[in-house]
C-alpha cells in the first residue's frame, strides 16, 4: 500500500499545509488499518513496532493502542518536511505543533492515572526446546520432541523446586479428544509427581475438527483448552476450500485446521490467564478481548523455527511489548526456537532468550494489571482518522463541483 499512500499524498498536495500536516499521518494510519482487516489481514513489519523498546513511548499505546505510534511518527515527519519546504509557516506552524504536542501529552500522561490492580506472583518456567523442522514434521520426531520437553520440565523443577507453572510452546504434542478429554499419561504423571501445572501447545483432534490449541494441565482437573481462532490463511487453512474443491477438484494438503470459537480464559489457582497462538499476537483488537475478560497475564505460544535466524524472529518477539502496553498486563512469548521473551504490564523487557537455542528460563511473573484506555475504547484512532480523511476530502470535492470542475475520485 506504500504506492497508494504516495499517490494519494501527491493528490492532496494542494491542501492547506495545516490540514496536510495531519492528513498525511491519518492516511498512513487508515491504510495500515485497512490492511489489517479481514481474514487476509496482515500487519507484520508495521511501522509502529519499531518503537517497542521505548517504555515511555509505549504509554501512547496504552491510550491510543498500537495506532498511536505510527500516527505520531508520521505526523512528526510530515510537519518537519512541510516546515523545511517553507509550506508550514506563519500561524500554521505553531498551531500544528500545539496539536501534535497535545496528542503526545495526552497519550504520555493519561496512562499514569489509570487504576492499578496489584496481583500475586507466579513462579514460572519457560521451556525453549529448539526442535528442528524435520522433527516437527515427522511422526518419529514428535515422540522425540515430547520426551525432550518432559526431560527439560523435570530439569527446570529440579533446579527451581518452587516452580508452579511450566510453559511449553506451540504444537508440542498431539491430543485425541474424540474419545476422552485427557492429557497424555506421561504428562499427567510428571505434573502430579512434580506438583506443577503445564501450559502447552497441542494439535487437538475432536469429533468435529482439528484445532491448533493451548491446553492447561492442572493435576486432578479436567483439561482447560483454548483453540486458535485467527488462523494463517493458505497455511493453517485454505479460504474458500469447499468452493475451490467443487470448481477445481482441489485436494488441499495443508491448512486443515478449524478456527476455534473465540477467546477463552484459563484458571490457575483462581487466577485468570490467557493464551494466544503465534500469528494471533499481531492483532491487538483480538488480544483485547482477553484483557477485557479479566486476564492477569497473556502467554503467546509459538513455533518460529520456520524463520531460521532471520529478522522474523525479532519482529514477532517485539509484538509482545505492544500487546502488554495495550492490555495493561504482562505478556510472555514462549517460542520453540526463540525468541522467548517476557514483558511487564508497561512493555518493559524482563527476559529474552537466544535464537535457535535450547533453554530453560525461570522468573516470577507479576500478575498485577492496570486499566488502559485502549481496553475500554479499542481501535478508535483508526476510525477517527478515516472520519478526518472523509471530512478533509468532502469540502474540496464540493468546491470543485460548484466551480464546474471535474470531481476527483480521490
Amino acid at each position: 500500500l506504500n504506492g497508494l499512500f504516495s499517490w494519494l499524498v501527491s493528490r492532496a498536495r494542494f491542501y492547506h499545509p495545516l490540514l496536510l500536516a495531519f492528513f498525511i499521518p491519518s492516511l498512513w494510519l487508515a491504510l495500515e488499518y485497512v490492511r489489517s482487516l479481514s481474514f487476509l489481514g496482515y500487519n507484520v513489519g508495521y511501522l509502529g513496532y519499531t518503537q517497542w523498546q521505548y517504555p515511555l513511548l509505549l504509554n501512547l499505546v496504552s491510550f491510543y493502542g498500537y495506532w498511536g505510534l505510527p500516527f505520531a511518527m508520521v505526523a512528526w515527519q510530515s510537519m518537519v518536511t512541510l516546515a523545511l519546504e517553507r509550506r508550514l509557516k506563519g500561524k500554521a506552524l505553531p498551531t500544528a505543533a500545539a496539536v501534535f504536542l497535545l496528542f503526545l501529552a495526552i497519550g504520555l500522561a493519561a496512562p499514569e492515572l489509570f487504576p492499578h490492580q496489584p496481583g500475586p506472583s507466579l513462579k514460572t518456567a519457560l521451556i525453549q526446546g529448539n526442535s528442528s523442522t524435520e522433527e516437527i514434521l515427522s511422526s518419529s520426531g514428535k515422540k522425540v520432541i515430547l520426551r525432550r520437553y518432559l526431560d527439560l520440565t523435570r530439569q527446570a523443577v529440579e533446579n527451581k523446586p518452587e516452580t508452579e507453572l511450566v510453559v511449553w510452546p506451540e504444537t508440542v504434542v498431539e491430543l485425541n479428544f474424540r474419545k476422552d478429554r485427557e492429557h497424555l499419561p506421561e504428562m499427567s504423571s510428571l505434573a502430579e509427581e512434580l506438583g506443577i501445572s503445564i501450559l502447552y501447545g497441542a494439535r487437538v483432534r475432536t469429533d468435529e475438527a482439528l484445532y491448533n490449541g493451548i491446553v492447561l494441565l492442572v493435576p486432578g482437573e479436567e483439561p482447560q483448552t483454548y483453540y486458535k481462532q485467527r488462523l494463517v490463511p493458505f497455511v493453517e487453512y485454505f479460504p474458500w476450500e469447499e468452493w475451490l474443491n467443487r470448481l477445481l477438484t482441489l485436494e488441499s494438503k495443508i491448512g486443515s485446521y478449524t478456527p476455534g470459537p473465540g477467546p477463552a480464559l484459563f484458571e490457575l489457582k483462581g487466577i485468570p490467564l490467557a493464551g494466544v497462538v503465534c500469528y494471533e499476537s499481531y492483532f491487538g483488537d483480538y488480544a483485547r478481548h482477553f484483557g477485557r475478560a479479566g486476564s492477569r497475564h497473556l502467554f503467546v505460544l509459538t513455533n518460529d523455527a520456520w524463520f531460521g535466524t532471520t529478522i522474523g524472529l525479532e519482529q514477532h518477539a517485539q509484538v509482545a511489548a505492544i500487546r502488554a502496553a495495550e492490555l495493561g498486563i504482562g505478556t510472555t512469548q514462549v517460542a520453540n526456537s526463540g525468541i522467548t521473551i517476557s514483558f511487564d504490564l508497561r512493555g518493559r523487557e524482563l527476559l529474552r532468550t537466544g535464537k535457535m537455542t535450547r533453554e530453560i528460563n525461570t522468573l516470577n511473573l507479576d500478575l498485577s494489571r492496570r486499566s488502559t484506555f485502549y481496553l475500554l475504547a479499542g481501535d478508535y484512532l483508526p476510525w477517527a482518522s478515516l472520519l478526518f480523511l472523509a471530512a478533509a476530502a468532502l469540502p474540496r470535492q464540493v468546491s470543485r463541483r460548484r466551480a464546474g470542475l471535474p470531481v476527483r475520485k480521490s
